[in-house]
């Protein structure tokens, strides 16, 4: 493979990693899984508004963000601010002419919106969102929230399952799923403490020993371990709770690799590709 090829293959995957579409297409990935999981057919315009929704939020994260030129991604955005800026223009527009085919779950959509536009509105040099930059604490959190809720709930509330909705398993799955994405999250916030410690965007990480991180870390994982036996207890089947378990094993086994690596490219395929890993196991696991 000559050096031209190489360079045009290094710039097209760092466009899709670095422009979002590799997180947006996770996010999709997402709400379809909870769709195999139900058994449930989502309309082709809600996958691509997430897509649009998705990649618009991100977009606009990262061109307010003042990232340092010291690693891959920081490099990427500097000389990159005008293409996150078009790319959030463009998936705004796409996104609204696919809500416009999606009013009928307006009152269901329109939290996603206004949640996700909350988490990156902190960044926003404007008073009225100064005061939000008081529960930065809480961001983590916040966001696995919000993706728990864009990509298990909105899909079931959209869609709901045939007959009688089971509720249990339903409440089982969110929490499981709030669990795993947000032990991915954590990873990217113990990568970023000491950066935070110095700002006013303190975390909990942040905030927390190494060894009081240890036990938070044990406390979440053994969690989302119950959660995974209530939900084969609630009827999920052993594949689906494999699917579901594999991506935190394998999280399991690479976080303490993970979080002392200084390459991007871990981080944001590896980790959240994990987010995505049970849509594709339940696609070609047998």
């Amino acid at each position: 493979m000559n050096h031209s090829i190489r360079h045009y293959l290094k710039a097209l995957g760092q466009f899709l990693i670095f422009g979002n579409a590799y997180i947006a297409l996770c996010a999709v990935v997402m709400c379809q899984t909870t769709a195999d999981l139900f058994a449930i057919q989502l309309p082709n315009s809600f996958l691509l508004f997430i897509f649009a929704g998705t990649l618009g939020s991100y977009s606009l994260h990262w061109f307010l963000t003042d990232t340092t030129a010291s690693t891959q991604r920081g490099r990427w955005n500097k000389e990159n601010k005008l293409t996150l800026l078009i790319l959030f223009m463009s998936a705004v527009l796409v996104g609204v002419w696919q809500l416009s085919h999606l009013m009928r779950y307006l009152i269901d959509l329109l939290p996603v919106v206004v949640l996700t536009f909350l988490y990156t509105a902190p960044k926003i040099n404007w008073p009225p969102f100064h005061a939000l930059r008081r529960i930065a604490v809480l961001k983590t959190t916040y966001l696995a929230l919000v993706w728990t809720y864009g990509t298990v709930a909105v899909p079931l509330l959209i869609v709901p399952p045939v007959g009688d909705p089971d509720w249990p398993l339903i409440n089982v799955l969110l929490l499981n799923r709030f669990l795993f994405i947000y032990s991915v999250a954590l990873c990217f916030d113990y990568r970023d403490r000491d950066q935070d410690r110095h700002s006013r965007w303190l975390t909990i990480v942040s905030m927390l020993t190494n060894k009081q991180l240890r036990l938070f870390s044990v406390a979440i994982t053994l969690c989302f371990w119950l959660s995974i036996a209530l939900l084969y207890v609630n009827g999920f089947d052993w594949r689906q709770v494999t699917c579901l378990s594999l991506p935190m094993v394998l999280l399991a086994l690479s976080a303490g690799r993970i979080v002392r690596t200084e390459s991007d490219y871990s981080y944001y395929i590896y980790l959240d590709g994990l987010l995505m890993l049970p849509g594709i196991l339940l696609k070609f696991l047998p």
